[in-house]
């Protein structure tokens, strides 16, 4: 989460993140009340307050998250290399594809996360996969309250259009663009130069690209039982952004 006086990043991890929030630092007239990595809202949430999120494909998204944990980075890789699964980090595409099984299992919730893997929220994870819950956890107030007592994906759709609080999506697929609307438009006001803010998301090199293992595989795939568990662990991202 990146808070400034009237408006907030909520900033999903492996979606451009540490490029959006250093083009907010360069170019807002504003001054950073709170800013904690990936963090939720919580109690600090302000409805006359402008959220904005940033989302990606979620093949994408795990693709971009293997590769930055083969490069020996992020939390997630750490957790896995500390409970003897290191060896799914061997910066192949086969190595991914085993990981990507690994990671869409239920019953490895624990191992990615204490609060998405915790024996109380053993229903949660039963209905989200884990990209759907990293985005869910910050666009949603109470969003961990709240999607402990989902029982069905309704139950889910109905959590997210009541707790909902994001004002303004950014797709990675389409990055430049909405970012650059965003700067150009809702938070104009905010930056000391919105035209400048908007040249440096076009000109800029992006921070913290991970160096992906499909970028020698030709037709790169991940196999029917993972195109199959993808579609149903992530189908709350394919459901409302079309992936």
């Amino acid at each position: 989460m990146h808070e400034f006086e009237t408006f907030v990043y909520l900033d999903v991890q492996k979606t451009g993140s540490t490029f959006v929030s250093y083009v907010l630092t360069e170019n807002a007239n504003e001054k950073i009340v709170a800013y904690k990595k990936h963090d939720r809202v919580g109690s600090r949430y302000d409805p006359s307050k402008f959220y904005f999120i940033t989302v990606r494909d979620p093949v994408d998204q795990y693709i971009s998250l293997y590769s930055h944990g083969c490069g020996g980075m992020g939390g997630l890789a750490r957790r896995l290399r500390k409970r003897g699964h290191g060896d799914l980090y061997d910066s192949t595409w086969q190595g991914f594809r085993a990981w990507l099984k690994f990671v869409l299992e239920p019953e490895t919730a624990p191992l990615l996360d204490d609060d998405y893997g915790s024996d109380e929220n053993a229903g949660m994870r039963a209905l989200i996969g884990f990209q759907t819950y990293r985005y869910l956890e910050l666009a949603m107030r109470e969003p961990i309250e709240t999607l402990r007592e989902c029982k069905s994906k309704d139950d889910v759709r109905a959590a997210y259009k009541e707790k909902n609080i994001v004002n303004y999506t950014i797709r990675h697929e389409s990055f430049d663009k909405d970012f650059e609307t965003l700067l150009t438009g809702p938070l104009a006001r905010a930056m000391r130069d919105p035209a400048q803010a908007a040249k440096m998301v076009r000109e800029n090199e992006k921070l913290n690209i991970s160096d992906r293992v499909d970028r020698f595989v030709d037709n790169p795939k991940v196999g029917r039982k993972s195109r199959e568990a993808l579609k149903e662990r992530e189908w709350f991202m394919n459901e409302v952004f079309g992936y």
